[in-house]
């Protein structure tokens, strides 16, 4: 359990400074490009995003389930990751004219073409990534990323300032996977296998395909608003909606991505332990909406000065979308971990199947919704897909991962408590200071001083898990800092 805690130690340590990177990234484009430029790539990165989910196919999933590894397993995964990733890379790049001719913007070739060669470097960087993954080496992985991290917020600054405009966000793309290629290869030198292989496919191709398409699936949540405004409305209104979207999905990503990492290989070695997965899941549940529930409450009701804090307050139309895309944003963390247990009780085809099933609501929702209700009913989509995405993954739980229903759902009680105790203290606050007027920095100072106190009080009222690790770290460092002053 040792290895596991200083996993997610290094693993949100690391997440954390490259969200605090691309928080800065995103101010500083968000601020030097017009909405019109930031939907332009997001359209073109939207579509890209898709298809890189399909460039490693499952190959860096299968060798950290894999119980053995051998040369000929690892060779395999490197040629079947070469002949799709490669393939799609391709494909990007013949598709980049009919792509701008169909949106009707002629510069997304250019920036098609641009990102197309990221799919060059793929196989060498998730296959060095799985390794490090399966031996919870994840102070290695920290350290690629924060440095992948800074090169693209350098390239990101100094190509737009040498008047690149949405270019600039392709090439800074590429230059930071261009150093994780680098720098992956050098933490993984002692295992030189690289040559690759093209037999023995079939396992990790079996795996892929559900693995890569259920990752396509809930990628397309994030991207698929993009493509449909973009061509039913404007790109105005695509950077309007990514700005208020890309909010919440920082807040997720900020309290949830260091946990990610970490699940499958714990997942897969409770299974190998003969552990019970059941009751893993349902406390890693308790504890994840424990803290990210209360937050996401938190900003649904500040999503004005939280925007207008990052941005500014040209994209104050992004507010109203951030508050209601917080309501799906708390849904998905509820069962975020769900996709990794079904892959560690090798039950992938039942994650593919919950991923079709919500990805078919969500796509009819979100027409209908931007159609009759603009960039809101686009919003009320992704609640909506959130809810049925919910009750899916616990059906799904129950009868392949032997999660109870109910008990699962009354565990989760004392964090919806919390959560509604931290709404109402912002509103409170928000009927004090309101937040249409006063100063976005202050309001922010104001929820930063209240809200950890509220948290904090209300965890140990409502007896959530959290208090627990709470007294645990507290006597691991008060506790041996007092033995080593006593002798």
């Amino acid at each position: 359990m040792s290895e596991v805690r200083a996993a997610l130690i290094y693993s949100s340590l690391g997440r954390y400074i490259l969200m605090g990177l691309g928080l800065a990234s995103t101010v500083i484009v968000a601020r030097l490009l017009t909405p019109e430029e930031v939907g332009t790539f997001a359209i073109a990165s939207s579509i890209v995003m898709v298809m890189a989910e399909f460039r490693i196919l499952g190959a860096n999933t299968y060798l950290v389930r894999e119980a053995e590894l051998t040369e000929d397993k690892i060779r395999s995964a490197y040629g079947l990751t070469i002949l799709i990733s490669w393939s799609l890379g391709l494909a990007v790049m013949v598709a980049a004219v009919p792509l701008s001719i169909f949106f009707d913007i002629d510069s997304l070739k250019y920036i098609f073409s641009i990102l197309a060669i990221s799919f060059i470097f793929a196989p060498y960087i998730s296959i060095p990534h799985a390794f490090l993954s399966r031996n919870y080496d994840f102070k290695k992985i920290t350290i690629v990323r924060i440095a992948s991290g800074l090169a693209g917020i350098f390239a990101t600054v100094v190509f737009i300032n040498l008047r690149f405009s949405y270019y600039s966000l392709a090439i800074a793309n590429v230059l930071s996977v261009v150093v994780q290629f680098a720098l992956y290869l050098y933490f993984t030198n002692d295992i030189r296998v690289y040559r690759p292989q093209f037999r023995n496919l079939k396992p990790i191709a079996k795996l892929g395909i559900f693995t890569s398409v259920s990752h396509v699936l809930r990628k397309m949540q994030y991207t698929a608003p993009d493509m449909v405004i973009g061509k039913m409305g404007t790109a105005g209104q695509v950077g309007i909606f990514s700005r208020g979207l890309g909010l919440m999905v920082f807040a997720s990503e900020a309290l949830l991505s260091g946990i990610s990492p970490v699940a499958l290989p714990y997942l897969a070695d409770v299974r190998k332990k003969k552990g019970n997965i059941a009751s893993a899941y349902n406390r890693a549940a308790q504890l994840i909406t424990g803290f990210a529930w209360p937050v996401l409450a938190v900003i649904s009701i500040a999503s004005l000065p939280a925007i207008r804090f990052m941005f500014g307050d040209q994209w104050d139309q992004a507010a109203p979308v951030a508050t209601i895309v917080a309501y799906w944003a708390m849904l998905r963390a509820a069962n975020i971990l769900a996709p990794h247990a079904l892959i560690a009780v090798g039950k992938e085809s039942s994650m593919l199947i919950k991923e079709i099933i919500v990805f078919l609501f969500f796509v009819c929702s979100i027409v209908i919704g931007y159609f009759g209700w603009g960039l809101s009913g686009a919003g009320y989509a992704f609640v909506f897909s959130g809810l049925v995405d919910f009750i899916a993954s616990v059906y799904f739980l129950k009868y392949k991962v032997g999660v109870m229903v109910m008990p699962y759902c009354f565990s989760l009680l004392p964090s919806a408590i919390i959560a509604v105790i931290c709404w109402i203290t912002t509103w409170l606050v928000s009927v004090v200071s309101p937040f249409s007027t006063t100063n976005p920095g202050f309001t922010i100072l104001q929820i930063t001083l209240v809200l950890p106190v509220v948290w904090l009080v209300s965890v140990f009222i409502v007896k959530n898990p959290i208090r627990v690790e709470i007294i645990r770290a507290y006597n691991d460092s008060f506790g041996r800092k007092s033995m080593v002053t006593k002798k």
